[in-house]
Protein backbone atom coordinates (compact mmCIF):
# COMPACT_ATOMS: atom_id res chain seq x y z
CA UNK A 1 0.00 0.00 0.00
CA UNK A 2 2.91 2.34 0.69
CA UNK A 3 4.21 2.08 -2.70
CA UNK A 4 1.06 2.96 -4.09
CA UNK A 5 0.40 5.97 -2.14
CA UNK A 6 3.52 7.60 -2.50
CA UNK A 7 2.86 6.75 -6.50
CA UNK A 8 -0.39 8.52 -6.06
CA UNK A 9 0.52 11.05 -4.12
CA UNK A 10 3.73 11.72 -6.83
CA UNK A 11 1.32 11.62 -9.21
CA UNK A 12 -1.05 14.26 -7.57
CA UNK A 13 1.60 17.25 -6.46
CA UNK A 14 3.05 16.71 -10.51
CA UNK A 15 -0.70 17.01 -12.31
CA UNK A 16 -1.53 19.62 -9.71
CA UNK A 17 1.81 21.78 -10.12
CA UNK A 18 1.64 21.78 -13.63
CA UNK A 19 -1.85 22.95 -13.95
CA UNK A 20 -0.49 25.82 -11.30
CA UNK A 21 1.96 26.39 -13.37
CA UNK A 22 -0.67 26.60 -16.38
CA UNK A 23 -2.42 29.14 -14.67
CA UNK A 24 -0.26 31.29 -13.52
CA UNK A 25 1.95 31.57 -17.07
CA UNK A 26 -1.58 31.95 -18.42
CA UNK A 27 -2.26 35.14 -16.16
CA UNK A 28 1.22 37.06 -16.46
CA UNK A 29 0.89 36.21 -20.33
CA UNK A 30 4.14 33.72 -20.59
CA UNK A 31 3.26 32.23 -23.79
CA UNK A 32 6.62 30.58 -24.09
CA UNK A 33 5.32 28.64 -21.05
CA UNK A 34 1.60 27.92 -22.47
CA UNK A 35 0.34 24.52 -23.35
CA UNK A 36 -2.74 26.33 -25.07
CA UNK A 37 -1.65 29.96 -26.81
CA UNK A 38 -5.07 31.66 -26.08
CA UNK A 39 -4.96 32.60 -22.39
CA UNK A 40 -8.22 31.93 -21.43
CA UNK A 41 -8.35 28.49 -22.16
CA UNK A 42 -5.06 28.07 -21.04
CA UNK A 43 -6.32 29.63 -17.47
CA UNK A 44 -9.60 26.70 -17.84
CA UNK A 45 -6.92 24.01 -18.74
CA UNK A 46 -4.61 25.04 -15.54
CA UNK A 47 -7.83 24.83 -13.50
CA UNK A 48 -9.47 21.62 -14.83
CA UNK A 49 -5.60 19.42 -14.04
CA UNK A 50 -5.39 20.98 -11.05
CA UNK A 51 -9.43 20.12 -9.80
CA UNK A 52 -9.29 16.50 -11.85
CA UNK A 53 -5.96 16.01 -9.83
CA UNK A 54 -7.21 16.93 -6.32
CA UNK A 55 -10.79 14.94 -6.91
CA UNK A 56 -9.13 12.23 -8.10
CA UNK A 57 -6.48 11.44 -4.99
CA UNK A 58 -8.75 12.70 -2.53
CA UNK A 59 -12.08 10.69 -3.75
CA UNK A 60 -10.48 7.70 -5.35
CA UNK A 61 -9.84 6.03 -2.10
CA UNK A 62 -9.39 7.01 1.96
CA UNK A 63 -6.11 9.01 1.99
CA UNK A 64 -5.79 10.77 6.17
CA UNK A 65 -4.09 7.75 6.91
CA UNK A 66 -1.11 8.01 9.63
CA UNK A 67 2.46 6.87 9.08
CA UNK A 68 1.79 3.93 10.57
CA UNK A 69 -1.24 2.49 8.61
CA UNK A 70 0.48 3.22 5.44
CA UNK A 71 0.44 6.44 4.78
CA UNK A 72 2.93 8.85 4.16
CA UNK A 73 5.31 10.55 7.32
CA UNK A 74 6.67 14.21 6.92
CA UNK A 75 9.66 13.75 4.93
CA UNK A 76 8.30 11.43 2.43
CA UNK A 77 5.65 13.51 1.72
CA UNK A 78 8.30 16.47 1.88
CA UNK A 79 10.83 14.67 -0.72
CA UNK A 80 7.74 13.53 -2.82
CA UNK A 81 6.19 16.92 -3.03
CA UNK A 82 9.50 18.57 -3.59
CA UNK A 83 10.20 15.50 -7.00
CA UNK A 84 6.35 16.31 -7.80
CA UNK A 85 6.96 20.21 -8.35
CA UNK A 86 10.62 19.61 -10.20
CA UNK A 87 9.23 17.00 -12.68
CA UNK A 88 6.25 19.43 -13.10
CA UNK A 89 8.49 22.27 -13.39
CA UNK A 90 10.77 20.37 -16.28
CA UNK A 91 8.05 18.75 -17.71
CA UNK A 92 6.23 22.14 -18.40
CA UNK A 93 9.27 23.86 -19.83
CA UNK A 94 10.08 20.59 -22.22
CA UNK A 95 6.45 20.77 -23.15
CA UNK A 96 5.60 24.08 -24.01
CA UNK A 97 9.06 24.27 -25.30
CA UNK A 98 8.06 21.58 -27.93
CA UNK A 99 4.69 23.21 -28.14
CA UNK A 100 5.55 26.87 -28.87
CA UNK A 101 9.00 25.75 -30.50
CA UNK A 102 8.28 28.38 -33.39
CA UNK A 103 7.52 31.53 -30.93
CA UNK A 104 10.35 33.78 -30.95
CA UNK A 105 12.34 31.98 -33.50
CA UNK A 106 14.91 34.49 -35.48
CA UNK A 107 14.16 37.29 -32.92
CA UNK A 108 17.08 38.86 -30.37
CA UNK A 109 15.52 39.58 -26.74
CA UNK A 110 16.39 42.03 -25.02
CA UNK A 111 14.57 41.29 -21.92
CA UNK A 112 15.88 39.23 -19.06
CA UNK A 113 14.14 36.94 -16.62
CA UNK A 114 10.97 35.58 -16.50
CA UNK A 115 9.61 38.23 -19.18
CA UNK A 116 11.02 36.97 -21.71
CA UNK A 117 9.24 33.87 -21.21
CA UNK A 118 6.49 36.52 -23.28
CA UNK A 119 8.27 36.32 -26.38
CA UNK A 120 10.00 32.56 -26.79
CA UNK A 121 10.22 29.27 -24.75
CA UNK A 122 12.04 28.21 -22.06
CA UNK A 123 14.44 26.35 -24.26
CA UNK A 124 15.12 28.99 -26.65
CA UNK A 125 15.61 31.85 -24.44
CA UNK A 126 18.67 29.16 -21.92
CA UNK A 127 19.73 28.60 -25.03
CA UNK A 128 20.08 32.30 -26.14
CA UNK A 129 21.35 33.00 -22.07
CA UNK A 130 24.01 30.39 -22.41
CA UNK A 131 25.48 31.39 -25.95
CA UNK A 132 25.44 35.03 -23.83
CA UNK A 133 27.53 33.58 -21.31
CA UNK A 134 29.79 31.80 -23.90
CA UNK A 135 30.56 34.98 -26.03
CA UNK A 136 31.91 36.73 -22.42
CA UNK A 137 34.19 33.85 -21.37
Amino acid sequence: MAGSFSLDFFLFVFLAAMGVLQMVASYDNLRGLLFIRVRFPAFGLGLGIAIAAFLWFFLSEPRNLPDTEGGLDGNDAAGLFSLGSLAALLATFAISSLINRSLGRGTAHSTGGLDTLRETTYLRALLGSLKVLWKRS
